[in-house]
């Protein structure tokens, strides 16, 4: 062989090992980005119940005050 084609093949043999590499690297880059949107999509779901659930307490406070001067609660 010349001295370029060994020169290509040695070159191409350090392509394909820093490809393996990355691939592997890749791999577990998307793991992590994935068990990070699974993370943040359950955030999601959460903040939202938690706004339900000042909105149902704050409605009952609205209910209860109506009803305390409806009935004239607290007596003064």
């Amino acid at each position: 062989m010349s001295d370029v084609e060994t020169d290509t093949r040695d070159r191409v043999i350090r392509l394909e090992t820093q490809m393996e590499h990355m691939e592997k690297t890749l791999a577990n880059m998307s793991t992590k980005v994935d068990s990070m949107h699974a993370l943040l999509q359950q955030a999601r779901g959460a903040r939202w119940f938690l706004v339900g659930i000042a909105m149902v307490i704050g409605a009952a406070g609205g209910f209860l005050v109506k009803l305390g001067t409806i009935v004239g609660w607290p007596v003064r």
